[in-house]
């Protein structure tokens, strides 16, 4: 008996001594096999300064563990130490606990091609034959596992998009997990990340694996953007991204539903700048906060309790070549056109919503400039003001905002409608005493004139019904000034500024005008800018080319004055439009008026060569006294003489008898090219000298009458190249004038008849105008005619 409890104490004590030895060859054991198979086992070398295990306690530690990268070019995973802790017996009843993991000063780079990860040949490598054929297993008691005090210390996380070159990093990483369970209980997760350019995120998890339901926490702070920069190039052509992210958040839901996500929080951006490749300023904003109060994804319903935008900025550049905020985008690939599929009728769900009950925009600056012109624009719309209460995109919306123009001013805008349906809008827009001067370079590319001085009042209201825009507009501009043309431009309009903003200023100094526009947007010609500087353009011109019709109000106008070659006194008509003429001068007195007589010689010297004809005739019937002169024509001897047809025999034969001296055949002559044959140039030195004479009669009318002389008021005669070309309507023209500019009011159109010949087939001498009182040489005044 004592020799079989003396055996079993020596198989004992062997055992004993079998189980140490093993305990404590384990850990060298494990660490040399691992070093020596590592590329059988994880495919990169592995290497640890030591390995310690316990089996009796489930302890394992292991310090200095290094794993190389592909190749062993590199260190791909580095860790200080790794400290954990199991307990045993559990096992035995299908349970695993463990009590806690440390990771302390963990260091892992990760690099990423295209879809290709530097951990890929891991993956791989562990990857199981799916050629094998494997039987179906019975199945067995499933198992528990519990890991508790889960701890990350002193740790960093490198990340690179080689393709991108975009590299992200999180050092510092420290997190605490309580506990993950995995079969009944919920999990509890903590984790704390320190991000290496700057920021920290906070997450809290709760997760129950029974239910699936999860309740995340998230909390972002100052997380700086600038990483992003090669994400955002992705899709914007841009130089640099600035600014901080922060966020407060809290999603649940359950993993088998995940579209039916609920979210509310908070979120922050600040000191958000956006550059474009040139290092150039496009936009910013100070403070931009976010309150959700309410979001589920299920049902698409996003309701915002406030969003606030403080300091926002926005830089935009108007270019030859473009915009720079269209620069910005890049544009999208060009993918095949591929046949079309009808997809299967799907019930349409409920609408999204997205409601915010208190939208504001504090402090907002937008900068333009214009540089497609002889001389940049550059315009500051600065604190820009907006406020809106319960904004829904799909109802009817009412939003105002206020700004301050560059110099002087103020900007009200109010929106009322809806953006589910943009087709219909109501857009009020009112400028309050902007500076002229800050326009000039549209001003000088479009007329050519620099503006000087001025404030204007502007409100414009358009209303948008079925993409047909129906707008008006109100312009009050106090006390224009425009200097002189530049001559050396080529405006884009032809309209005389100076002269048209003069006739439209009133007494006060305002020049009002009402512009109506209206078009359909879809018009690829339809340009609001280009309709409303159109619209001006036209009533300048029409100011302008009627300046009396606008002063009378549409109930006189006056663009010239029509008159008779052979008159010597002006009519009743005629004195009127020149006392017209006068009160525009005493309206205007900076204006100047010049009248120019023109008169068709071509067409007037036929009927003036009849009347020498019947003058002469009648004399050489008349008896001379004693003296050798002819005694003056009464009135009815005058009126009488008009009445001489030149196509009887007695006035042929006297042509004729005169043409025969002078060594002219009359055969196959009519009567008016006798006259004219006989009398052309008496005629035509007659209708000059009746010219002058209606130009002094003029003159001396409008002094002696208005008290009205040059500069304000002068006659400018045609010289004698031009008079003798002209092929127009017998009349004054008016041209009006203000330092140096001048206009002619009217058209200067040829006469439909201004070709008739001489020669006509008319009945000679029946429609002959008036002809001169005497056979003297000299020209009556006109008064003399009575």
């Amino acid at each position: 008996m004592k020799k079989i409890y003396k055996t079993l104490l020596i198989v004992l004590a062997v055992l004993i001594v079998v189980v140490l030895g093993v305990a404590i060859a384990a850990s060298p054991v494990a660490k040399n096999y691992i070093e020596k198979h590592d590329r059988e086992l994880l495919g990169r070398s592995i290497r640890m300064e030591r390995l310690r295990m316990n089996i009796f306690t489930g302890r394992l530690r292991v310090e200095g563990l290094k794993i190389g990268a592909a190749g062993d070019s590199a260190t791909f995973f580095a860790l200080d130490s790794f400290d954990m802790r199991m307990r045993i017996l559990p096992l035995l009843s299908n349970r695993v606990v463990v009590k806690h993991i440390t990771f302390a000063g963990l260091d892992v780079k990760v690099y990423q091609r295209g879809s290709a990860f530097s951990f890929d040949d891991i993956l791989a490598h562990f990857a199981s034959d799916t050629t094998a054929v494997t039987e179906p297993a019975e199945p067995a008691e499933p198992w528990e596992i519990g890991i508790y005090n889960i701890a990350v210390r002193d740790s960093r996380l490198f990340y690179k998009d080689l393709e991108l070159n975009a590299v992200w990093g999180l050092n510092d990483i420290n997190l605490q997990i309580p506990g993950v369970y995995f079969g009944g209980e919920k999990t509890d997760v903590g984790a704390v990340l320190n991000f290496a350019e700057g920021g920290s995120l906070a997450t809290s998890v709760t997760y129950d694996i029974d239910t699936s339901e999860f309740d995340i926490g998230l909390k972002l702070d100052g997380l700086t953007l600038s990483g992003m920069l090669p994400y955002f190039r992705q899709w914007l052509d841009i130089g640099a991204v600035e600014g901080r992210l922060s966020a407060d958040v809290r999603l649940q839901g359950s993993t088998e539903h995940l579209l039916a996500l609920r979210t509310e929080g908070t979120a922050s951006l600040a000191d958000f700048a956006l550059k474009d490749t040139r290092q150039q300023p496009v936009a910013g904003v100070d403070t931009l906060g976010l309150k959700l109060a309410e979001g589920d994804l299920g049902q698409m319903r996003f309701r915002f309790e406030r969003l606030y935008v403080g300091g926002f900025s926005l830089d935009a550049e108007l270019t030859p070549e473009g915009d720079n905020i269209s620069a910005l985008m890049k544009p999208s690939p060009e993918t095949p056109e591929q046949p079309a599929e009808t997809a299967p009728e799907t019930s349409s769900g409920s609408a999204p919503v997205l409601q915010i009950a208190d939208l504001e925009i504090d402090g907002g600056r937008v900068s333009f400039r214009d540089l497609t012109m002889a001389k940049p624009f550059e315009y500051v719309v600065s604190d820009i003001r907006m406020r809106s209460r319960d904004f829904d995109p799909s109802k009817r919306n009412n939003l105002q905002v206020d700004a301050r123009m560059q110099r002087t001013g103020q900007a009200k805008l109010r929106w009322e409608g809806t953006l589910d349906d943009l087709n219909n809008q109501n857009i009020t827009l009112v400028l309050s005493n902007l500076s002229l001067r800050d326009f000039t370079p549209y001003c000088e590319h479009f007329t050519a004139y620099p503006i000087t001085g001025g404030n204007l009042t502007f409100r414009s209201q358009n209303v948008i019904r079925n993409r047909y825009l129906d707008g008006t507009n109100h312009l009050d501009a106090f006390e224009p000034k425009v200097d002189k043309k530049r001559k050396e431009l080529k405006p884009e309009m032809n309209i005389p500024l100076k002269l048209g903003l003069y006739v439209l200023r009133d007494k006060k100094g305002h020049v009002k005008m009402d512009l109506p526009v209206g078009g359909n947007l879809d018009s690829p010609e339809f340009s609001y800018r280009k309709i409303v500087l159109k619209a001006i353009g036209n009533v300048l011109l029409k100011v302008v080319t009627a300046p009396f019709s606008f002063l009378s109000g549409g109930n006189k106008n006056l663009e010239y004055i029509a008159v008779d070659p052979a008159q010597y006194a002006f009519t009743s008509e005629q004195y009127a439009s020149f006392d017209q003429i006068a009160q525009m001068l005493k309206d205007k007195p900076e204006m100047q008026i010049a009248l120019t007589q023109r008169i068709n010689l071509a067409r007037a010297l036929p009927a003036q060569s009849v009347n020498v004809l019947r003058l002469a005739y009648h004399n050489s019937l008349a008896a001379a006294d004693s003296t050798g002169q002819r005694p003056r024509l009464s009135m009815l001897e005058y009126e009488k003489l008009q009445q001489i047809d030149i196509r009887t025999p007695a006035v042929g034969a006297f042509a004729d008898s005169l043409l025969t001296l002078r060594g002219i055949s009359p055969l196959g002559m009519s009567p008016n090219a006798k006259a004219l044959a006989l009398y052309r140039e008496d005629a035509l030195g007659l209708l000059r000298r009746m010219m002058a004479s209606r130009d002094k009669a003029l003159s001396e009318y409008m002094l002696t009458t208005h008290g009205v002389q040059s500069p304000a008021f002068r006659l400018q005669p045609m010289d004698s190249v031009a008079l003798t070309t002209y092929a127009g309507r017998d009349r004054y023209t008016i041209a009006l004038g203000l330092d140096g500019e001048t206009i002619e009011v009217g058209g200067d159109t040829a006469d439909a008849d201004a070709s008739a010949p001489a020669d006509s087939g008319d009945p000679a001498g029946t429609s002959a105008p008036a002809a001169i009182l005497a056979d003297s040489t000299a020209v009556p005044e006109p008064g003399q005619q009575e």
